[in-house]
């Protein structure tokens, strides 16, 4: 084929109608569906994880509602791993003027990470949107345990700190680490007396408590769900302010006398700056999708629990936990 022909070539193909495939400038992929000629605005996901965990799910279950009940479209999604979520949070922030039409899905180890420095940015630098779901933290423990409730658990600590470890899917100060302490602390044990084993993930920790490495876990709801369901574990308590339908027999914190109410939640945030328009459509189409029935089934097959906070409502619960956190990471020693 002649050079000219080539060029020919090269040209059609350039100019032909491809579906819809980028890539930023880290050269992560974006996957976006085809537009809606009834919506005419889509919906990008920014996920600072990779594909397959708890932010990417829930971005694109999310997505997948956007998309049913032709609320917006294109949609489309972009994995940004690094840093924590620190990469994907400097990413949004630096290039906040391009990220009118995106979301950045986030959760409870932005505030962490925030307070311990790791972070030179917080929630506060970005739009509240939307809080989504909610995972409550549970102590549990293996079928066999000699501790037979929490009461017995807080007594046995209470005369004996040591006597009991206990073991999370998350470094010491993190997120795993602080829903146990702040149980120990309502109690009345100091949580700096405890032995907490730290492990790289829920699923190491979970097979340190059925080895028998640790004696209790700390870890969220839908780590236990499976194991509960088989026989091998029991839980203690959920840091929730009622019982979870799916876990009915599980008592929660508050009706056990220790108003301890905390959750991993999952949220949405606009980039600084986006006018109260582009808020106010990002909120509209959050409330429209999670009132479907659609979004029910997800909420159904993923084993969430609905925790829909609103604009102004997310960003004041945001701020309420923060405080709860900045006060139980000073006792552990992890914050001057």
């Amino acid at each position: 084929m002649s050079q000219r022909n080539l060029l020919a070539l090269f040209l059609t193909l350039l100019l032909a109608p491809f579906p819809v495939l980028a890539s930023d400038v880290f050269g992560t992929a974006v996957q976006a569906e085809n537009a809606s000629p009834e919506t005419g605005e889509g919906v990008h996901f920014l996920i600072p994880a990779g594909p397959g965990g708890g932010l990417d799910s829930t971005a694109r279950a999310l997505g997948r509602v956007l998309t049913e009940e032709n609320l917006a479209k294109p949609v489309s999604y972009e994995n940004m791993s690094g840093g924590g979520g620190g990469r994907a949070m400097s990413h949004f922030i630096e290039t906040a003027p391009r990220q009118k039409r995106t979301l950045l899905v986030n959760s409870t180890p932005l505030l962490v990470r925030s307070l311990q420095g790791l972070f030179p940015q917080s929630h506060r630098d970005l739009v509240a949107i939307a809080g989504l779901i909610a995972e409550a933290s549970v102590l549990a423990v293996r079928a066999d345990s000699d501790i037979v409730d929490l009461a017995a658990l807080i007594a046995s600590l209470s005369s004996a700190p040591r006597r009991y470890t206990v073991g999370g899917g998350s470094v010491r100060g993190s997120f795993d680490h602080i829903a146990a302490a702040l149980i120990l602390q309502a109690a009345g044990v100091p949580p700096r007396g405890v032995r907490y084993l730290p492990y790289d993930g829920g699923g190491k920790a979970m097979l340190a408590l059925l080895g028998g490495e640790v004696d209790v876990l700390s870890t969220g709801l839908g780590e236990v769900l499976s194991y509960v369901a088989s026989g091998d574990v029991r839980i203690l308590a959920i840091a929730a302010d009622r019982r979870n339908p799916m876990l009915p027999d599980a008592p929660t914190l508050t009706e056990l006398g220790y108003p301890v109410v905390f959750s991993n939640w999952r949220g949405l945030f606009a980039a600084p700056g986006a006018s109260a328009a582009s808020r106010d459509r990002l909120i509209q189409l959050v409330r429209s999708a999670t009132a479907s029935e659609a979004w029910r089934q997800a909420l159904t097959r993923y084993g969430w629990q609905s925790q829909l906070l609103l604009g102004e409502d997310f960003r004041q619960y945001l701020n309420a936990q923060e405080a709860q956190l900045a006060s139980v990471m000073r006792d552990l020693g992890f914050l001057d």
